[in-house]
């Protein structure tokens, strides 16, 4: 059996962070259970704007005005690579099995972002770009992901409708993240984006899904929302993007399972392609209060478009 682990990382308001030595150990734990020939994975996302990544605190020159993002966060789910082997993401502070939050650090003088998420993938047989020439997982299959890419990587920024219109306060994290909720009958918001600029005007872009009908707002719609707005990202990665890793002896797995990797993928969060051919301000925010919204729509035919995930930029 083929396994796999991933982890992502972001920053602001937010739950607090696993330590490394606990995330860790969720993932060895899982491991040594499932498989005796296992993969450990790390996707790493990174933003970028203008083809520059973003440090903590730096403005972004957007039509000629410095503006600074005071909220960043996004609700990724659904992953799988080579369309069809499902990730199954670990528990812990920034994800559930089900869904992972990921949160710009806006603050340098403390951490309070995450860039990463951590999970296994489903299958016994081999996959395609990562499994060996007989479809077996283990030491010349995991080294055979740079021999074979490309690597398809899937995911969904969003939250699938089972669990979207949940009570919030009895959550387990992340969705018991109350600055990532509108209200039963809507939901989640699957991207919160918060800027102001230096001439003190503000600009938004919270997605979510609209067109949801209940009872009640406090009630959960039955059926799915008129629009869902989740949006399906298809990544190919060339080997430039990944890199694999051997565990170090010293570790109890690589005793007891003789072929453990860690592979690492690096993803770029293009945020100059979310807002392309747009001019912010306060009445272009996108707040999704309903479905006929102009700046909403263009907003989100942006973020369907491939520019905004790619492999990670050097």
């Amino acid at each position: 059996m083929l396994l796999l682990s991933s982890a992502i990382i972001i920053g602001g308001c937010s739950p607090a962070l696993e330590s490394p030595t606990q995330s860790q150990d969720n993932v060895d734990a899982k491991i040594s259970m499932a498989a005796t020939t296992s993969t450990a994975v790390t996707i790493t996302f990174s933003l970028h704007f203008q083809g520059l990544p973003i440090q903590c605190e730096q403005p972004l020159k957007i039509n000629n005005a410095q503006w600074y993002v005071s909220e960043l966060a996004m609700f990724f789910s659904q992953f799988s690579v080579n369309n069809g082997k499902s990730i199954i993401l670990d528990d812990n502070d920034w994800q559930s099995q089900q869904v992972a939050l990921i949160r710009y650090n806006v603050d340098c003088k403390q951490s309070t972002g995450n860039m990463s998420l951590v999970g296994v993938i489903e299958g016994i047989e081999g996959i395609d770009g990562i499994g060996g020439i007989d479809g077996v997982g283990g030491i010349d299959g995991v080294d055979a992901i740079k021999a074979q890419t490309p690597l398809s990587l899937s995911f969904n920024v969003g939250v699938p409708f089972a669990i979207n219109h949940q009570n919030p306060l009895i959550q387990a994290s992340p969705l018991n993240d109350s600055s990532m909720f509108w209200a039963w009958r809507n939901g989640y918001k699957f991207i919160r984006w918060d800027m102001q600029n230096a001439a003190g005007d503000a600009w938004s872009f919270h997605l979510g899904s609209v067109g949801c009908v209940s009872a009640a707002m406090v009630r959960g719609p039955r059926a799915p929302c008129a629009q869902a707005n989740l949006t399906a990202v298809d990544i190919v990665l060339p080997s430039n993007s990944i890199q694999v890793l051997d565990v170090p002896e010293s570790n109890d797995l690589a005793k007891s399972n003789a072929a453990i990797k860690k592979v690492h993928i690096n993803i770029s969060i293009h945020l100059d392609e979310i807002i392309k051919n747009m001019t912010l301000t306060r009445k272009t925010s996108c707040m999704f209060s309903g479905i006929d919204n102009t700046t909403c729509n263009e907003l989100v035919e942006n973020l369907k478009r491939n520019a905004v995930f790619t492999q990670a930029l050097k």
